[in-house]
């Protein structure tokens, strides 16, 4: 049911992507992977974190799951190359009007309950969408306009730069935290994206993007 959600993106257009497209999307999987692996190396040193007067440890992230060469450095380094690709990315898209098939819209939100019960064997037709459908387009929305901007914020605001830090009294309840979660929730959308790669023809879908 999950992976059906997902569904659409990839059969819907199997032309070749655009190549700025095909660029800042193997960028950004490079510098996730990077920004992953070295984060977690930061993260596990010290997985406590302060909310009000309390402190929680989080659970530990798995030794072959991170990155220990230089993890602060390589962390910066690839922090800026995900900016750039989400900048030039974002360029292209509002000057192709791409977002209009992408974003969700009010009567995509009005389907969702609809589409939802559809996946779930509950409605016997899903209705009528364009290219991405009502769930795909609000986990894009999301991703898109909330949490990566705020996972860009968060790491800002944690540079060893005096002038950056009052960017974090925007995050209640600790930036560090707030950069944690934030991770964890884009980490579960690059997983189920990666499902609904390989459910939709893994070959195909690397020849739309190489």
């Amino acid at each position: 049911m999950v992976f059906k959600a997902l569904q659409g993106t990839a059969t819907a257009n199997e032309q070749p992507s655009s190549l700025l497209t095909r660029l800042t999307h193997w960028g950004t999987v490079a510098s996730f992977a990077l920004l992953f692996g070295t984060g977690a190396t930061l993260y596990d040193h010290r997985p406590r974190y302060r909310i009000g007067s309390h402190t929680v440890t989080l659970p530990q992230i798995p030794s072959w799951l991170t990155i220990s060469a230089s993890p602060k450095l390589v962390h910066y380094v690839f922090a800026g190359t995900f900016v750039l690709c989400g900048i030039f990315y974002f360029a292209w898209a509002f000057r192709r009007d791409y977002f209009k098939d992408l974003v969700i819209t009010r009567a995509d939100a009005a389907n969702l309950i609809p589409m939802q019960m559809y996946y779930f064997g509950l409605r016997k037709e899903a209705p009528s969408y364009g290219r991405y459908n009502p769930l795909q387009k609000l986990g894009y929305t999301l991703v898109l306009f909330v949490v990566s901007p705020l996972i860009v914020l968060s790491g800002v605001a944690m540079l060893p730069i005096p002038i950056f830090h009052p960017i974090g009294a925007l995050f209640v309840g600790g930036v560090k935290l707030w950069h944690v979660v934030l991770m964890t929730i884009l980490s579960v959308f690059v997983l189920g994206h990666i499902g609904m790669v390989l459910s939709t023809g893994f070959v195909k879908n690397m020849r739309r993007m190489i």
